[in-house]
């Protein structure tokens, strides 16, 4: 199974405070049980699989790298976000947009305005996730979240 798989395996199997058992044979697995199939890996890492943005097939490990860096269809933002231009797309108008954009072009009065606008749709944001974030810190409630480790691997934390 893939790293996530098995790191998603064990960490769920912790929180039900068991043995963590393989899907498939139903025998004790661990990380210290666990051992790595280096050919296996090699020729899952050359199946074709396809980019989401452009549907162009690629070999698994290199699929990443293109969806990041490569691909012409890959979502993009405007370089001037920050000063609130809302613009996404795909990476190959982004040329065009921001040789277009009028953010850069706005007045300091303008963009204080949407400065200002940010800010506040940034603390009604953060006022909602400290009343969430409040409600979870009951004693009497349980929850499970899942925490981004990396790309490839995630891990489950648990509060009861």
């Amino acid at each position: 199974m893939c790293a996530g798989c098995f790191i998603h395996l064990l960490a769920d199997a912790r929180l039900k405070e068991e043995q963590a058992t393989c899907p498939n044979c139903r025998c004790e697995i661990s990380k210290s049980l666990c051992c790595r199939n280096l050919a296996v890996e090699k020729a899952v890492s050359e199946l074709p699989s396809e980019c989401g943005f452009c549907m162009r097939q690629f070999p698994r490990s290199l699929l990443e790298r293109h969806q990041k860096e490569e691909c012409q269809d890959r979502v993009t933002q405007c370089k001037y976000k920050r000063i609130g231009c809302p613009w996404q797309g795909p990476y190959h108008e982004l040329t065009v947009h921001e040789a277009e954009c009028t953010h850069p072009t706005k007045t300091g009065n303008e963009l204080m305005e949407i400065l200002d606008e940010m800010d506040q749709t940034h603390k009604k944001e953060m006022q909602l996730y400290n009343s969430i974030f409040s409600l979870l810190s009951f004693e009497k409630i349980g929850y499970t979240v899942a925490v981004s480790v990396d790309q490839k691997s995630w891990a489950v934390l648990s509060r009861q």
